[in-house]
């Protein structure tokens, strides 16, 4: 018995659904086919590719090789079948982006991308910088898009852009525009979740003079963290482009501070496997075209 497309096509879409029944209806097959594909699948490599973590399948530390082995042999089928054009693109590209990135930059570039090569499938899994790195280490994601730091042996990163983090706070607080180290001290904070790589740069930059902020709030997602700001809960920080339109309607406003914010923005990628020519040409379009002068 040889390894078969469809086991492929059922291997790669469990990595990405975390379930056999998802899977399955992922390609259009039943349940039972598809449990009967991943254990032929098994059988030939001679060992589990997936191990139970709760309700979802995680692909296991032995099986993350043959994924961009099997991405890359479906994504040469696809091209196959569309030969009537050479440079066009097919089949699908999974991303992984944390907050800021994946709601205010990717998706002007994965519209371009997608007007030059329509029959390209996007999954985006917007998390913060912490998820978007397991998703990498799990094989769900091919790029991963982050702000602030990554350093894991098992990932390589490239600058791709500068970003500008701002304090900022209600149009109704009676606050001077400068604010000390000892009013960033006092002031109470409304911060995102530990883990978010605009929290550990805050963190970082202020743990000289501040080891604890009074953080009074801890919020997952950035608009809670908005309206929070914006209802007098505490001082804010986050990405200049994510405050554009509040401050715009002049329902914050921003603080000069003795605080260096600036960082980097990273596309990062497995280290050590060869990325799928969709992953690659993506990674090349977001080089070539700069997007946060637009923001």
């Amino acid at each position: 018995m040889r390894i078969t497309l469809r086991q492929l096509q059922i291997f790669e879409a469990v990595v990405h659904t975390g379930s056999v029944t998802a899977a399955a209806e992922m390609v259009s097959i039943s349940q039972p086919a598809a449990s009967q594909a991943l254990r032929e699948l098994e059988a030939l490599l001679g060992r589990p590719l997936f191990r139970r973590h709760g309700k979802r399948l995680q692909i296991t530390p032995q099986a993350r090789h043959l994924l961009p082995q099997a991405r890359a042999v479906l994504s040469q089928i696809e091209q196959i079948e569309s030969m009537g054009n050479e440079d066009e693109l097919s089949g699908s590209l999974h991303l992984a982006a944390s907050v800021s990135v994946g709601n205010y930059l990717l998706p002007k570039q994965m519209s371009l991308f997608k007007q030059q090569h329509p029959n390209i499938r996007f999954n985006l899994d917007i998390g913060n910088t912490q998820s978007v790195i397991q998703q990498l280490l799990t094989g769900k994601a091919e790029v991963g898009f982050i702000e602030g730091y990554c350093q894991h042996a098992e990932l390589m990163t490239q600058v791709w852009l500068k970003d500008e983090l701002v304090v900022f706070g209600s149009t109704e607080e009676n606050r001077a525009e400068d604010l000390s180290w000892e009013d960033l001290k006092q002031a109470s904070w409304v911060m995102r979740e530990s883990g978010s790589g605009t929290r550990n740069i805050l963190e970082q930059a202020t743990a000289a003079k501040i080891p604890q902020l009074n953080v009074v709030l801890s919020l997952a997602h950035m608009e809670a963290v908005k309206q929070a700001v914006i209802h007098q809960m505490g001082l804010g920080c986050l990405s200049r482009m994510a405050i554009s339109q509040e401050l715009n309607a002049g329902l914050i406003r921003l603080y000069k501070t003795p605080l260096e914010l600036n960082r980097n923005l990273l596309i990062v990628t497995p280290k050590n496997t060869a990325l799928t020519q969709n992953a690659q040409r993506f990674i090349d379009l977001c080089c070539a075209v700069p997007v946060l002068a637009d923001i």
